[in-house]
């Protein structure tokens, strides 16, 4: 704990405590500490800048609210630092912010403010009702009551300066072996009986794909011991010539019953957003993600060959043409392309020409660090 302080501030502190001695009443007698800290430290409400484009291409800012209280801070006792782990999102206005703090002991918190006139530095207690500019690093103090010493702290208050959903693609220089490494960790089975064996099914097996088979696992997020199973495929052109989408069958597998029934994502016209029937379909799991890619329509699917990363958020309900993942320069649609996970890295590898490209999401990165 430092003990030296400015001797004018020192009365001021004093003063605050004293008054505050005197409010609690003249019956009681007023215990003073010696030792503080800062124990807390939480953000309100804070305001974003979101960019979008409207659909003539214009573009076009709107604010929208980010909620401080989320972004848990880290407090450093020893280096006296106090950080958000999670940085805030790209665009968030830290210029004007109220938080609240919780000290040891009553502590009185003190920031070390720059004067409007920008040329020197101020002591001012916080109120809690403040509004703070974090913009840089800002010292702040704690004094103990009887206010002979304080504890100082860097806080830094961490915005991202990137997009977390901006994607970005590098060409990769890959050997064979390497190729074949990449290519190993898709589970690509080659019999749909392999994949069922004895579970149940909740629609009729004609249902299920023959061709093209991807399996997939996601965590449950509500059960960490749990996870999904997610079948993707296409059925036999001659005998369903009339299909358009892909077959999607899910089930959940837990450590109590791993021979849980699959349920069958079934067509209907009515989910307008299903995976299209596309020759050579892959699907990977990117964080909490699945994507998909696929070359030319089959059967009554018209859709043009790598057109398009179809994204599903609902566990292969409904997926979505991505606005954010597209393909990479020096890409042709008239390869045969595959589609891999690896750690933070999405990979897109031409298994006959061998050309790689390795991607990732900003966030994912972030994530992996």
């Amino acid at each position: 704990m430092k003990l030296s302080m400015n001797k004018g501030f020192y009365l001021l502190v004093l003063s605050v405590l004293t008054l505050s001695s005197c409010l609690s009443g003249d019956d009681e007698e007023q215990v003073y500490y010696n030792d503080t800290a800062l124990t807390a430290f939480k953000l309100g409400s804070l305001s974003r800048t979101m960019h979008t484009t409207s659909s003539t291409g214009e573009d076009s800012t709107y604010t929208t609210t980010v909620a401080g209280s989320a972004y848990a801070f880290t407090i450093d006792q020893q280096q006296g630092l106090v950080y958000n782990v999670d940085s805030l999102p790209l665009g968030t206005n830290v210029s004007k912010v109220v938080f609240t703090a919780t000290t040891k002991n009553s502590g009185s918190l003190v920031l070390k403010l720059r004067t409007k006139d920008g040329l020197r530095d101020s002591l001012t207690v916080y109120s809690g009702t403040d509004s703070i500019d974090f913009t840089e690093p800002l010292e702040c103090r704690v004094y103990n009551q009887t206010g002979t010493a304080y504890r100082k702290y860097m806080v830094d208050v961490r915005v991202h300066q990137q997009n977390g959903d901006d994607f970005h693609w590098a060409k990769a220089s890959l050997t064979t072996d390497e190729i074949a490494d990449l290519l190993a960790k898709r589970n690509q089975p080659s019999d749909v009986n392999g994949v069922i064996g004895s579970d149940g099914l909740d629609a009729a097996s004609d249902w299920l794909p023959t061709a093209d088979l991807n399996l997939v696992e996601l965590p449950l997020k509500t059960n960490a011991d749990a996870y999904r199973k997610i079948l993707v495929g296409n059925r036999s052109v001659d005998d369903f010539a009339a299909d358009t989408t892909a077959m999607v069958w899910c089930k959940i597998v837990d450590s109590d019953d791993a021979n849980q029934t699959w349920f069958f994502y079934t067509p209907s016209a009515s989910n307008r957003s299903q995976l299209p029937r596309m020759s050579h379909v892959q699907v990977a799991v990117y964080g909490d993600l699945l994507i998909a890619i696929g070359g030319q329509g089959l059967g009554a699917c018209t859709v043009e060959p790598y057109k398009h990363f179809y994204v599903s958020e609902d566990n292969g309900l409904t997926w979505h043409p991505s606005e954010k993942i597209v393909f990479p320069d020096g890409f042709t649609a008239d390869g045969r392309y595959a589609l891999v996970t690896n750690d933070q890295f999405l990979w897109l590898i031409d298994e006959v020409g061998g050309q790689a490209w390795r991607g990732y999401l900003n966030k994912m990165k972030w994530e992996a660090k």
